[in-house]
């Protein structure tokens, strides 16, 4: 978009959790601020002033390198506090957004400039629809207006009207004396201009936001068979004819493929989770699962890791770090940290690749086709060879070359009548 700018800012207010800007409140696990400011991103804004009030400097940690100011609690709207920045861009158009009103979008935005622009009204006010909402919204409503107007309200803005809730209603009223209108955009999101003045109506953003998401999941071909527990962060993407299954959260720039079932019960944060993959009350961050991979349940996926095609993840199976290669079984009740595994090895019960010696960190290599046996242990660094097996219950201190069985196990020495010696009470 060009010759824009936008103003966002904060309404303050009573905070609704203790040592946190309304502002930086979670919606959907993303502060209410970075959802403007991804709506502005998207719709192409990039010149950008923040206004925020006293108290509330955490807010500068998300407004880059654009200018933040602050406004005193009777200074009237926050606007009239970029009024030096907006001097100097008095022939551009500007947006002015609420920080907490987090369902402003880039769509809505583009819109009601195209119809700001076209109509050449001095301010076009967005609503959710309907006169009674265009009424009580505004106070809280977004606006377009052009630089030249802004200036004007700023000049004649009433003192009286210390807190600014009557800013946009005199704006009307000067626009009617001279026997003009302010448009108004209807947008298609009748959430737009929610926002939330404690804790309680937070819920009601966060449930807002869900539904949404939920929407555009469907539409794409997503199956929602229960919606209990289920979290999707709007940055997520998911595959049509995945199903998602209750209690699963997932969160970030996750993406996952089609033909999925997540869930239930699972965790996933900043992954990519391939086709036809199946994800059983697990928790997976920062990693890759590709194409095929079924895991869980009670199984975690720690950052680094890449699970190739087809593999087979098991109950309490933990991985870091580590690239498991296709067709690969990892059953149950194992560890594997900073490893790369080959293809189509098997790993038995209760076994653990040992990584750290207590300074530094070290890798274990296993090459195809390995066969690792029941409760091993490999200390690293350590390399077991394509076709290289170890027998249960060994302790693998050295490599084991290619098709070799590596065996580690003390001499079994029988005690005769050590029981009738030591164990009288179960003798009795």
């Amino acid at each position: 978009m060009e010759n824009v700018a936008a103003i966002v800012y904060t309404a303050g207010g009573e905070l609704m959790h203790e040592n946190c800007p309304n502002a930086l409140c979670p919606v959907l696990f993303r502060p209410m601020i970075e959802w403007v400011n991804a709506a502005l991103d998207e719709a192409g804004v990039s010149d950008r002033c923040y206004v925020r009030r006293s108290g509330e400097e955490e807010i500068e940690k998300y407004t880059g390198s654009a200018p933040v100011f602050c406004c005193g609690e009777e200074s009237g709207h926050p606007v009239l506090s970029a009024k030096d920045w907006v001097l100097g861009r008095k022939d551009k158009n500007f947006i002015v957004l609420c920080a907490e009103a987090p369902f402003v979008d880039a769509a809505s935005i583009k819109a009601a400039f195209d119809h700001h622009t076209e109509t050449n009204y001095e301010m076009t006010v967005l609503a959710s629809g309907g006169r009674t909402a265009f009424i009580k919204e505004l106070e809280i409503s977004s606006f377009w207006v052009k630089g030249a107007f802004l200036l004007e309200l700023f000049a004649s803005s009433d003192p009286e009207d210390k807190a600014g809730a009557q800013f946009v209603s005199s704006a009307l009223k000067i626009l009617s004396d001279r026997q003009t209108v302010a448009g108004t955009f209807i947008s298609g999101k009748q959430e737009i201009n929610m926002r939330a003045k404690n804790a309680l109506e937070l819920v009601s953003l966060n449930a807002a936001a869900r539904t949404a998401v939920f929407k555009k999941l469907c539409a794409g071909g997503v199956n929602l068979i229960c919606t209990d527990g289920v979290v999707v962060e709007p940055t997520v993407k998911v595959g049509a004819g995945t199903t998602i299954l209750p209690g699963t959260i997932l969160r970030g720039s996750t993406e996952i493929g089609e033909n999925c079932v997540i869930g239930p019960n699972s965790y996933i944060e900043d992954s990519k989770i391939g086709n036809g993959a199946e994800v059983n009350s697990t928790q997976i961050r920062s990693a890759t699962l590709e194409n095929g991979v079924k895991i869980g349940p009670f199984s975690q996926v720690r950052p680094g890791t890449v699970i190739r095609e087809n593999c087979k993840i098991g109950d309490y199976v933990e991985i870091k770090n580590s690239d498991i290669g296709a067709r690969t079984a990892i059953a149950h009740l194992t560890y594997i940290g900073d490893s790369d595994v080959g293809e189509g090895v098997n790993f038995g019960c209760g076994c653990c690749v040992a990584n750290y010696d207590g300074q530094h960190k070290h890798r274990t290599k296993i090459g195809n086709h390995a066969f690792i046996g029941c409760n091993t242990n490999l200390i690293a660094p350590v390399e077991v060879g394509d076709f290289g097996y170890t027998a249960a219950g060994s302790t693998v201190t050295k490599d084991v070359p290619e098709y070799a069985l590596a065996v580690e196990r003390g001499t079994q020495k029988n005690i005769e009548n050590w029981v009738k010696k030591h164990d009288a009470i179960k003798i009795k």
